[in-house]
């Protein structure tokens, strides 16, 4: 019989490329973003998926593409979360004034993280698009599906996941002993960002899971966002679309002031050669966006060397160069 450890509100998000303002495709996405928000608690968590796809889920298979990391970016209340899928807005010394535009909300549902079999599991099912599109199939999205959900030990390296560490105390650190993963049985395991889990297909039939998920998602009250100022063609019929490019708009409903933490416009300097140099020091590549932005803040690197390394693609750079290369293109 399953345990239930918790139910609520699942979202997923995708934020288009800087040079693509019209996605048609996965490699026109430059993240993919699944939110949890717990029904007895305000406080959500925002997670990064890897390779911008929920990991398929085939019957009496074991295969790679099975297996995926998500990383806990944010976790904070529903403004704090809100906030991080808005569009922003900063200053360039080449390019002049550049924008990211804002998460596209994908798709929507009801969740519940489970123990069953000595594992724990990721559970949904969606209440919206009624019809899954274009959209949910490219980003891994199924009507219903759980997941076997571990936690990584942050001590331990794996191949092919992010280097970032969560900043766990001794009495999480001390569950994983000598464990590469852990199931979760304490919820506090997903309370610190840069925690990564590996999520692994389990069942798209939730029976099969010993599941029952009832009720309907609430994403633009949850989040407390006005609907008429987001693109709804994924979430409501699974077409791909792109940012409204309604910028000044872009504030969260409960305050609708521009800049700052509650959202809408942030102008920021364009960060020099030399300040993301002095952020990246001490860096060993290769490594992702995800390494760099963890160096840069062991560093105390300002705001607006952060934000930049954020823009960065989601793929591996080897050299300095490389990175050198592409913040030139975002920046």
């Amino acid at each position: 019989m399953a345990n239930i450890l918790e139910n609520g509100d699942i979202y997923f998000f995708y934020r288009p490329k800087l040079d693509s303002p019209n996605p048609a495709s996965l490699g026109e996405v430059q993240r993919f973003y699944l939110i949890l928000m717990p029904d007895e608690s305000q406080q959500g968590r925002l997670f990064v998926v890897g390779k911008k796809r929920l990991p398929e889920i085939k019957p009496d298979k074991a295969e790679e593409d099975e297996r995926g990391w998500i990383l806990l970016d944010l976790v904070g209340d529903a403004q704090a979360i809100t906030n991080a899928l808005h569009p922003k807005q900063y200053q360039t010394e080449t390019r002049g004034k550049q924008e990211e535009s804002e998460a596209i909300p994908a798709a929507a549902g009801r969740y519940q993280l489970l123990e069953k079999d000595q594992s724990s599991r990721l559970a949904y099912r969606l209440s919206q698009p009624d019809k899954l599109g274009n959209v949910q199939k490219a980003l891994g999205i199924l009507e219903a599906g759980s997941y076997v959900i571990s936690v990584r030990n942050p001590d331990l390296e794996v191949p092919g996941f992010p280097d970032a560490k969560p900043n766990y105390p001794a009495k999480l650190k001390n569950q994983f002993a000598e464990e590469r993963w852990l199931r979760i049985t304490d919820l506090g395991l997903l309370a610190y960002e840069d925690a990564q889990m590996v999520l692994i297909g389990a069942h798209k039939d939730l029976q099969e899971s010993d599941v029952k998920i009832k009720g309907q998602a609430d994403l633009f009250g949850r989040l407390k966002l006005r609907r008429e100022d987001w693109p709804c063609e994924a979430l409501e019929k699974g077409q791909w679309s792109g940012p409204k490019g309604k910028l000044d708009n872009l504030s969260p409903a409960s305050d609708r002031s521009k800049g700052g933490k509650a959202g809408g416009q942030q102008a920021l300097k364009a960060p020099s050669a030399a300040g993301i140099a002095k952020a990246l020091k001490g860096v060993k590549l290769p490594g992702d966006a995800v390494k760099l932005i963890r160096q840069a803040r062991s560093n105390q690197a300002p705001d607006e060397i952060i934000e930049t390394l954020k823009a960065l693609p989601d793929r591996e750079f080897r050299s300095m160069a490389e990175v050198e290369k592409a913040l030139g293109e975002v920046r």
